[in-house]
């Protein structure tokens, strides 16, 4: 009887938190279009969840600037809690969870699909016996650091660069699989530091320099090159110096500049041609790589 009390969460589901959280999030992915991850920010009073038990891998990041007294049962074990900021649990899919805090606080959740998370597993390390363990709240700076990026992606435009968001996804789950795994001894350590082969990495940036009017994926890139996200993303970053998603944002502002120095097309069409979304999206990364606005650069190299 007591298994029939405990709640199934499913983060695939808009108003998922309804059930345990009594307010609704202050932001949501769910509509920005994340594949395989969700994040959702909150600002909860106190409060003592029900039990539940989430389909999806569960990350909380603690946002306050403030002492949060809480405790926190998790797979049928109890542990008090100081939670400060930055301080990361993790509630694996199926754990049983209940969460109680002292205090009015902030925090994110980050709900990643198992699915993705252990296609990860195949394309990295031996599967056999490999499970996500839980965490009790504790300082995690590389976790939090994550979180906080796709934080910031989110509120820039509601939106942000799905190759960054994939990259950010990636990067969590090695992470995950190295320090919060039970088999986290297996994770492969490449010894190859060659890089891609020059055959490969001449498709891979023929293809993004021919697609940069695309909002690009890590999976198509990848695909195009015969390859895993995880391997390509390492040895691409090995051939070139940067990450995927670091490269072709690099590609998207020389072209931008390109274009504002020799072409009267206008600040927005410029932005759809070199991939994104919208004009002000372009105007904030275009200030952040050249420390000027789009305009301010066309005025100065057109005199």
């Amino acid at each position: 009887m007591l298994e029939e009390k405990i709640l199934n969460i499913d983060f695939t589901q808009e108003d998922a938190c309804a059930e345990v959280l009594p307010r609704s999030p202050l932001i949501s992915s769910y509509h920005a279009g994340w594949d395989g991850i969700r994040l959702d920010i909150h600002q909860q009073p106190a409060y003592e969840t029900p039990e539940h038990s989430p389909q999806q891998h569960v990350i909380s990041v603690n946002l306050a600037h403030h002492l949060t007294k809480a405790e926190r049962v998790l797979d049928g074990r109890f542990q008090e809690e100081n939670i400060f900021n930055g301080h990361v649990a993790i509630i694996p899919a199926n754990a049983h969870h209940i969460s109680r805090w002292a205090s009015e606080t902030d925090f994110l959740l980050l709900s990643l699909e198992p699915a993705f998370f252990n296609q990860i597993i195949l394309e990295s390390i031996d599967l056999q016996g490999v499970e996500l363990t839980p965490h009790f709240a504790a300082p995690e700076p590389f976790i939090q650091q994550i979180g906080l990026a796709l934080k910031s992606e989110l509120e820039s435009d509601g939106v942000g660069s799905k190759i960054y968001i994939e990259s950010l996804k990636t990067t969590l789950c090695i992470h995950l699989l190295k320090h919060h795994s039970i088999a986290s001894d297996k994770v492969t350590h490449f010894s190859n530091n060659k890089g891609l082969s020059p055959r490969k990495l001449r498709q891979a940036i023929s293809y993004i320099q021919d697609n940069l009017e695309k909002d690009l994926t890590l999976a198509e890139i990848s695909a195009v090159v015969e390859m895993s996200m995880y391997h390509f993303s390492r040895l691409f970053k090995q051939s070139t110096g940067f990450a995927p998603h670091q490269y072709v944002m690099n590609c998207r502002i020389a072209k931008a500049k390109k274009l504002l120095a020799e072409s009267n097309k206008t600040i927005e069409q410029i932005s759809e041609q070199v991939g994104f979304q919208s004009q002000s999206h372009f105007t904030n990364v275009f200030r952040k790589f050249m420390g000027i606005t789009p305009k301010v650069y066309r005025e100065q190299v057109k005199i």
